[in-house]
Parts: C-alpha cells; structure tokens; sequence
C-alpha cells in the first residue's frame, strides 16, 4: 500500500523534471452562459454570453497538466499560422513550446458552449494537418534538440504523426535511455509498436482487439494482448467509472477502482492520466504507484469544467482522503 510519505517522495522530484509532449494541438474555446428562453427563430434555447475562456487542448493539455505539477513540458506540433494559433501562443509558456506554425495548415479549435456546467453543443474548426518532408524535418529537428527525461505522444489522429516522426521520437528514447509512452487513437495502431507503455481508453482498447471488455477478467486478458502486440513493457486502460486496469512484462495485472465523487466532464482526464503516469516513472515510481497517482489525479480532473489540470498538492488531499477510508 502506498503511503502519503512514499506520495510526497515521488512528487517532490517533478519538479526537476522535463517531459517532451508531441503530438495534436489543439487550441479548446469555451462559452459560459445560461438559458432562459427558447428562439422565436427555432426550437433552440437562447444562451446569454456570461464570459468566454481558452486553453490549450489535445497535446497541448497535456503540456499544461505537466507543467502545472511543477516539470518542464517541452510541447512540440504543428499549428497554423493564423490568429487562432496567436491565441493559443498566449495560453503556453513560450520558454518551453516548440511548435511548428505552418502557412499550409489551420489551427484546429474545439469551442463548447457550457450552461450550468454541462455542454450543451461543440463546434469543431478542424482539417487534417498536413505535414511535407519539410515540416517533417523541421519538427524532427526541434525533437532532437530537446533534452528530456521522457517522451508523451498524445495522438489524436488528426495528422500530425506520421511514421518518421514516429521513428524520430522512438530513436530520442532509445539514444537517451528515456521511457516513451503513447496516448492512441485507432488509425494510428500501426505506428505504436516497441514503445515502453500505451494508454488507451475502454473504447480505444475494445477497438485494438476488436470485441467488448465487459468486466476485470475480459479487461486483463485484453491488456495482455495489446501488451504483446505492441511489444511494450506495460499497457495500461482507462475505464472510465471502472477504474484502472494495468500490467507489466512479468508480473500480474490489477485493477484500481474509479475515486470520483461527482463527475462533470471527463474531457481530457486521459492527458491528465499519461501526464502523472510518466512523471510519476521517471521519479522513481513503480508501475502501481505510478497508476494509484494517475487514477487519483483522474479523478480530481473530472470534477472540474473542460480541460483542465491538478496540482501536486491536490493529489496529495485526495491521496490522504483515500488512504483514511481504506
């Protein structure tokens, strides 16, 4: 059992840290406001503007969930050249983004229009990102410079990964002896192979295998063969409210339950997992450490509107209200 002295040994060393992040950027547009009335114009509610926020979005969250627990996030993608791009600029550290804006691409924007903290619609400006031999080099490039203690893709299949970004990122780890872990989506299966861990959801995982997870006995036997078809050291699955499922190259899988206590949005809960779960690693943590803090973190985030991050301190509250009822 962990202990919420073994918690503080592992999250004081993220602060020296720094985590590379590739992958989708993507700038998250939020409309707060409320209803009143339906439109004379349409059977459609009225929503009144109340205020407007943005943040960075896809691997961009992720970027933010590490940096908001006190390590360095060096974010590197593709974006635009537009205004959309200059508004997600703002929202990142400059010191640590190393983003590649591009005349040939648009910056995708996700806008959600929230009204008493549930989504009422999503507006999605997107295209597929287009990357040439030139983009290509000039990403590797900002990837190779980059001295880091471990490498996140988070991959949303919108174009941004290609196979020899791929191959790039997977010679960065392997020169410098640092663990890669992937976030997937299914297009992209074919690029993930002999990575240190993957992170797919319920749904991601019943698509790798092709068949439905309906419990802990299904969940493991799963795990094992994206573990194996992958040829990665561990692999771990979300589950929404069931918890974690999780196993490493010889030894057991274990399940962890779901911690949440209300759930508003469980938009981006899975950067915020592989975001704990690699600074977890690289600070000394064990694999079931590294998923307990995960897990607990998850389900911090999902009571919270939208994209957004946890603090170690806030990890360490929830850890010690676990603990207590354990």
């Amino acid at each position: 059992m962990m202990t919420l002295k073994r918690v503080e040994e592992i999250c004081s060393q993220f602060k020296e840290k720094k985590i590379l992040v590739f992958g989708d950027v993507i700038l998250d547009r939020y409309i707060f406001g409320s209803v009143n009335r339906i439109s004379p114009e349409a059977p459609v509610p009225v929503v009144k503007v109340e205020r407007e926020e943005s943040r960075p979005g896809g691997a961009g969250n992720v970027a933010a969930n590490v940096a908001k627990l006190g390590a360095e996030a060096l974010l590197v993608g593709i974006t635009g050249d537009d205004a959309f791009a200059d508004e997600l600029f703002n929202k990142l550290n400059s010191r640590s983004q190393r983003i590649v804006r591009s005349c040939l691409n648009k910056t995708m924007v996700k806008t959600r229009v929230i009204v008493q903290r549930q989504q009422l619609v999503r507006i999605d400006r997107e295209e597929e990102i287009r990357v040439t031999p030139e983009i290509e080099t000039a990403v590797l490039e900002k990837i190779q410079t980059a001295a880091v203690d471990g490498i996140i893709i988070s991959d949303y299949a919108k174009g941004t990964l290609t196979p020899v970004i791929m191959e790039g990122l997977k010679q960065k780890a392997a020169a410098g002896h640092i663990p890669i872990v992937v976030d997937p989506k299914p297009p992209h299966y074919h690029l993930y192979k002999d990575i240190d861990g993957i992170t797919p959801n319920l749904k991601e995982a019943e698509a790798i295998i092709n068949k439905s997870i309906r419990d802990d006995s299904d969940a493991a036997k799963v795990l094992k063969i994206i573990r194996n078809k992958f040829r990665t050291r561990f692999a771990i699955i979300t589950r929404g409210d069931r918890g974690i499922t999780a196993g490493e190259k010889g030894k057991r899988t274990f399940h962890l339950p779901a911690f949440s206590h209300e759930v508003y949005d469980v938009t981006g809960a899975g950067d915020t997992v592989v975001s704990v779960l690699m600074l977890s690693l690289v600070s000394g943590a064990t694999l079931k450490e590294a998923v307990g803090l995960a897990n607990t973190a998850a389900s911090i985030v999902v009571e919270k509107i939208g994209t957004s991050q946890v603090t170690i301190e806030e990890i360490q509250k929830r850890m010690k209200l676990l603990l207590r009822h354990l």
